[in-house]
């Protein structure tokens, strides 16, 4: 019993520590509470709308994070504050496409990126997800650890 206790223990911190480093090391949305919100569209150089562009808005509290769509259409909502955006896309330097804002209470703001150059990577249909994956890992190797100490001998 010891030793099923310890190994229980040892997943459920690992668990904690995943949960707990996940959320800072990505980029998050902006919900609820004041604040504004900022749409635009992502021009490829052909002039048609480039989809799965990410934008980043960030300032000294934060970095937030959203996606362009098919039709190169993007959409965030941020609290109130100055705010660098810059649209990412594989193949081009971040920040390559960037401007300064400010989101008051109750703003709409509106900011197109015309991309200078056409990256040189393909980009993804979907975004994978990494910690969705490595969840399920964890979550695999727990089970697999309590199995083993719960087998019982006849």
């Amino acid at each position: 019993m010891e030793l099923r206790s310890s190994r229980l223990l040892t997943v459920l911190l690992l668990l904690i520590a995943f949960t707990l480093t996940e959320g800072s090391l990505v980029a998050g949305q902006y919900y609820g509470g004041p604040g504004g919100q900022v749409s635009g569209f992502v021009y490829g150089t052909n002039g048609g709308g480039y989809d799965w562009a990410e934008i980043f808005a960030k300032n000294g509290n934060g970095t937030f994070q959203a996606f362009s769509g098919m039709s190169g259409f993007y959409l965030m909502r941020l609290p109130a504050g100055v705010y660098t955006l810059s649209v990412y896309t594989p193949g081009l330097p971040l920040g390559a496409n960037s401007a300064t804002i400010t989101v008051t209470d109750n703003s709409s703001l509106t900011v197109n990126f015309q991309l200078q150059q056409e990256p040189v990577v393909a980009t993804p249909e979907f975004q994978t997800n990494l910690s969705v994956l490595v969840m399920a890992l964890v979550f695999s190797v727990a089970i697999a650890i309590l199995k083993k100490g719960t087998k019982r001998v006849k």
